[in-house]
């Protein structure tokens, strides 16, 4: 007789994870992002407070900026800190968060480029890239004592200018370097890159009702699923031991 297995549960079911971010996280139209594979596997109770569209840079979605379409878009939702700042108190065992594609235009860089400081008081330069994702951090850092920081590096996508991208990448790691904020940096060790034609028309889509054929930057269902979520689970269970 054949011994019965015991399911050893996951060391994630029931923990509590709050999503911060852009549309990645958000979900864009389908209203699924790059965390809801993974906390519905794992039985994690997920509170979402990405927005569409949300920037790193306060305000910088009010600038007349190119669209993905190439037109001007006026954009007003709140940046990702100040999710932060609107979010519950209760302390979460993970908190994720990505950020950056909607400051990555030549033109935002051009008049917001910052530096790392070399202090952890919260008192940063919100106008440049720099100074506002350090802000995330430190709020992060001082909200959420003993919670999981994970920062969520998105994809490479023809989307957005390849230097910008290059460079708000590194500023944006080398800041998590500084804060001892783990990542998931799917930019450079990920998998997906929807620069790749096939991988741009199979993994992602642009409007309501598309499931694919998209332009590479918002993935679809299982985009997130092959591409995404192993690698932040096994952040996640590295984080719980």
């Amino acid at each position: 007789m054949e011994e019965l297995r015991t399911r050893v549960p996951s060391p994630l079911c029931g923990k509590t994870l709050y999503g911060f971010g852009d549309s990645l996280v958000y979900g864009h139209y389908m209203e699924i992002g790059m965390l809801d594979y993974v906390a519905e596997k794992h039985g994690m109770i997920y509170r979402k407070f990405a927005v569409n569209g949300a920037s790193v840079i306060p305000g910088i979605a009010g600038e007349v900026i190119e669209n993905e379409n190439g037109g001007p878009e006026l954009l007003d939702v709140p940046d990702i800190g100040r999710q932060i700042e609107m979010a519950p108190a209760a302390i979460p065992d993970f908190v994720c968060f990505d950020g950056y594609t909607n400051d990555a235009y030549e033109s935002v860089l051009t008049r917001h480029a910052g530096r790392i400081s070399g202090c952890f008081d919260g008192n940063y330069d919100r106008n440049t890239f720099e100074g506002a994702f350090e802000t995330i951090c430190w709020c992060l850092k001082t909200k959420y004592r003993g919670s999981r920081l994970i920062y969520i590096c998105p994809h490479k996508m023809p989307s957005r200018n390849a230097e910008v991208q290059d460079y708000m990448q590194r500023q944006a790691r080398a800041i998590c370097r500084k804060w001892k904020i783990s990542c998931v940096d799917i930019y450079n060790r990920g998998k997906i890159n929807t620069n790749i034609p096939e991988m741009r028309s199979t993994y992602s889509y642009n409007l309501p009702g598309e499931t694919c054929g998209g332009n590479g930057t918002h993935l679809n269902e299982e985009g997130y699923r092959l591409w995404y979520a192993p690698m932040i689970e096994v952040c996640m269970r590295k984080l719980c031991k």
